[in-house]
């Protein structure tokens, strides 16, 4: 078994960070899928149109990309080398979600102005993850 080395404080700040993000993240899942008649009945005609079609694929990469992204936001706090694999899964699952989604959905047609922040920072966060735990691997943080 490997030693583990002192992590810094920046490890727990992004781990914290992880958390917080794939909490998030768990949580608008869960409110897309738990949303009232009258929640729905607010979006515009394009957002409802395209969850009413979104194929199951689609919904299956959001589900594991949410579940897997705070899954290993806590096997980092826990310094758990599994960190990485889920972090890695949840990076591959956001590529589908909004591949799909940008690609053969126009959901690119639908979004307007400030609705393009999150699907721009989605990708860059699980990427941003993925990577630093896998610093955090090579640098035996984690064991």
């Amino acid at each position: 078994m490997m030693d583990k080395r002192k992590a810094p404080t920046g490890f727990w700040v992004v781990g914290i960070l992880a958390l917080v993000w794939n909490t998030m993240g768990l949580a608008a899942y869960f409110q897309q899928f738990m949303m009232s008649p009258e929640a729905f009945a607010a979006l515009r005609p394009e957002q409802q149109n395209l969850l009413l079609n979104q194929p199951v694929w689609l919904t299956s990469a959001f589900a594991v990309a949410v579940f897997a992204g705070f899954v290993g936001s806590i096997l980092l706090l826990a310094r758990k080398r599994l960190a990485v694999r889920m972090f890695l899964l949840s990076m591959i699952a956001v590529f589908i979600q909004f591949g799909g989604l940008l690609l053969f959905l126009g959901y690119a047609d639908v979004l307007t102005g400030s609705e393009w922040i999150m699907p721009i920072l989605i990708p860059i966060f699980a990427v941003g993850f993925y990577l630093f735990a896998r610093n955090a691997e090579k640098q035996s943080i984690l064991a």
